[in-house]
């Protein structure tokens, strides 16, 4: 845009010498004795310092013909404006007269402007107060006003206008940044109101910063064009343009952009059509139809698609790394189309059809024009992620290195990471609605079934409100919102799982199959910050977790329990007859967080023979645990598997957990045996009360007989 208001200002100057030069010589017999008469009447009608090096030349009648060379143009006390090598000009005088601008030739050779914008703000393209006749001109708007509905517009019949050779640069000392526009040429066949000429324009732009060169490019257009003044109407048929960006800082690689297209603009009903549109950026081409009316509130319409292209192929020639993918397929096959409609101010994408590689997508989109709210609604059949992420090797080894890290004393000395990994800028610039349904995702080996979710975001809040999916037999559901309105982020989630089956859950993201059964779970969590650290000191919340019924495989607790007591309290167990499967009903537990440290008091599970208690906590700010599982023998059960006496009914075996995240395993759980201790101090009480009382019944049964006896004993031992 500023190209192009830099050379209307350009042709707008020559127009000004022009009209000053015919001023001159329709009253000066010879124009170049009074050189000096038409520098101060440029510089008191104008404000503005005229250079005549060279000479001036006219005729005056049929055709006013003038002829300038080496001319220079500027304001007082500024950088020179511009400079003229040699312009041409002849009009017919009795055409002029019958209100029609019928011209020979416009030539302008050698033209350079230099607009200079310095740090406060002042140009040299602008005089520094008003001229007198500029004060007594009326404004811009009033003249329009006034002279606009009146007479007709003026016919043109122009033979050709030829730029030769033009130059324009500006250059903003504030930014110290520079735009340099060379070698213009352009071309006009013959130029009449409501007949098409050939026209054909080409340049070379570069920008630099600081003296450093951004961009380089050139641009070459064709088309033929059609001027209808009276009706404000300008029509570019066959319009074909190249652009080849060259090179530049800002410039990856060269590339070079084709444009064909046929245009229509209909200024006074504000219309603009574009037909046959194509644009080329090899790989990719997009064709349509566009039209654009209401131009104080946009409309538009018309139909846009591309051909199926490479992505990392377009990357690639754009001068941007290509991602690497695990499958090299990936990317490779891209496609749109759609049809543009929708009300003033908002472009509509309705229907909209996207193609990625296997992956079909339809639906629609919109964005309003004056709040750039995006909307975007999608469904879509299979989508692989997995094909997209980095390939394995890749992966692993980044995988491998975090999990050292993650594992190092470094690490553990310096606690969970302060980076903050959540801008909060981009979540405030955020503005969408957007829904998104498939058929199926897999993303890390997970099978996602019927996925779907809608997110909105606006002024910093952002909020899914739906999430839901079938996988590994069961439904998982969440909601979350985003809070960036203010500092610090606040995050809440609250995911539900019903009825997912935690083996195959555990065999698919952990490679173990130790566990079985269906998992019922719920949570309601919040955290404020934008880093890991502030996440886990300011954890809050509560979650619960059930299991109607399940299995434990390779674990074997009751045989386990049964060779762990027939060891050390030699209780006479028979652990051969142990099952070997540790199936456990009615495991149900509750946790509560409290700016990080997790609460659990109520942990309980029925397993074979036994059942299990847990309570204590868990500090995520210290990295640390302590918590107990307590296992208590029932006999009904144990005793079909194990031969235990039954003073062992009841009885807690507790295992205690107590340390740092980072102690190992064996240290870090040990078996609480206090409690071995107080069973063979039970056996052997029992043992001695045995013996004794059989002494004794024998001597009572001498003494007293046989039902005598008996009341004496259990009014002694309660037998």
């Amino acid at each position: 845009m500023k190209a192009i208001k830099l050379i209307a200002i350009a042709l707008l100057v020559i127009v000004l010498l022009l009209a000053g030069a015919v001023a001159a010589v329709t009253t000066l017999i010879d124009p170049n004795d009074y050189k000096d008469e038409i520098r101060d009447a440029a510089l008191d009608k104008a404000g503005i310092e005229l250079q005549i090096d060279g000479d001036i030349g006219w005729s005056f009648f049929p055709w006013l013909a003038l002829e300038l060379n080496r001319v220079g143009v500027g304001y007082p006390n500024k950088p020179t404006l511009g400079q003229l090598t040699r312009a041409e000009v002849s009009v017919s005088i009795p055409a002029l007269i019958g209100g029609e601008l019928q011209m020979n030739r416009l030539l302008v050779d050698g033209l350079t402007l230099a607009l200079v914008q310095d740090s406060q703000g002042d140009n040299n393209w602008s005089p520094t107060t008003k001229s007198a006749a500029g004060s007594e001109q009326p404004s811009a708007s009033a003249s329009d006003e006034g002279s606009a509905p009146k007479g007709a517009a003026l016919a043109l019949d122009i033979e050709a206008i030829k730029v030769r050779n033009a130059a324009l640069t500006f250059t903003d000392q504030a930014s110290n940044s520079r735009i340099e526009l060379s070698e213009l040429n352009l071309t006009s066949g013959q130029i009449s109101s409501g007949n098409a000429f050939p026209l054909q324009l080409g340049f070379a732009l570069r920008q630099f910063a600081a003296d450093q060169l951004q961009l380089s490019s050139r641009v070459d257009l064709e088309s033929e064009v059609t001027l209808d003044l009276a009706a404000n109407r300008y029509q570019l048929a066959g319009l074909s343009t190249t652009l080849d960006l060259i090179e530049g800082a800002s410039l990856p690689a060269a590339l070079k952009l084709a444009l064909a297209a046929d245009l229509d603009a209909r200024l006074n009903d504000q219309q603009i059509d574009i037909r046959k549109l194509q644009i080329k950026a090899d790989p990719l081409t997009l064709n349509g139809e566009l039209s654009l009316s209401n131009f104080n509130q946009p409309q538009l319409s018309g139909q846009l698609s591309s051909n199926t292209f490479n992505l990392k192929q377009l990357l690639t020639t754009l001068g941007q790394s290509a991602p690497e993918t695990a499958d090299n397929n990936a990317l490779t096959a891209l496609a749109f189309s759609t049809t543009l409609g929708g009300p003033a101010g908002i472009v509509q994408l309705k229907p909209l059809s996207l193609q990625l590689d296997d992956t079909q997508l339809n639906g629609e989109a919109s964005l309003a024009l004056d709040s750039q709210r995006i909307a975007l609604q999608l469904k879509g059949n299979t989508l692989d992620a997995d094909r997209y992420l980095p390939p394995k090797a890749e992966a692993a080894a980044k995988s491998e290195g975090g999990t050292a890290k993650a594992g190092s004393t470094s690490t553990k000395a310096q606690g969970w990471p302060k980076d903050e990994i959540i801008p909060l800028e981009p979540l405030r610039a955020l503005n969408l609605s957007a829904e998104l349904d498939l058929d199926s995702l897999k993303i890390s080996g997970i099978q996602l079934d019927k996925p779907g979710l809608s997110v909105a975001a606006s002024n910093g809040l952002i909020k899914l409100t739906r999430f839901n999916t079938s996988v590994f037999d069961g439904q998982v559901s969440t909601t979350a919102q985003l809070d960036a309105r203010k500092a610090p982020l606040r995050i809440s989630v609250a995911p539900r799982v019903t009825g997912v089956q935690i083996g195959n859950a555990l065999q698919t993201l952990a490679d173990t199959d130790v566990v079985a059964g269906k998992l019922d779970s719920r949570a309601d969590i919040s955290m404020s910050g934008q880093s890991v650290h502030a996440w886990v000191n300011s954890l809050n919340g509560s979650a619960s977790v059930q299991m109607a019924e399940g299995l434990i495989k390779g674990i074997d607790a009751a045989q386990s329990m049964c060779q762990g007591i027939n060891n050390l309290s030699a209780l006479w167990i028979n652990a051969e007859q142990v099952d070997k499967t540790t199936p456990f009903a009615d495991l149900n537990t509750s946790f509560n967080m409290r700016n990080g440290v997790v609460s659990n008091n109520d942990l309980t599970a029925k397993l074979d023979a036994m059942s299990v208690a847990g309570r204590g906590t868990i500090n995520l700010p210290q990295q640390s645990l302590d918590y107990r599982v307590g296992m208590t023998l029932e006999g009904n059960l144990f005793n079909e598997s194990c031969s235990v006496n039954n003073r062992l009914e009841g009885v807690e075996v507790p295992v205690n957990c107590k340390g740092g995240f980072y102690d190992e395993p064996a240290k870090l759980c040990r078996l609480d045996t206090s409690f071995i201790g107080d069973l063979l101090k039970a056996e052997a009480k029992r043992k001695v009360e045995e013996k004794v009382g059989s002494q004794v019944e024998e001597k009572l049964k001498e003494k007293l007989g046989e039902e005598g006896a008996g009341q004496v004993l259990k009014g002694l031992f309660g037998r």
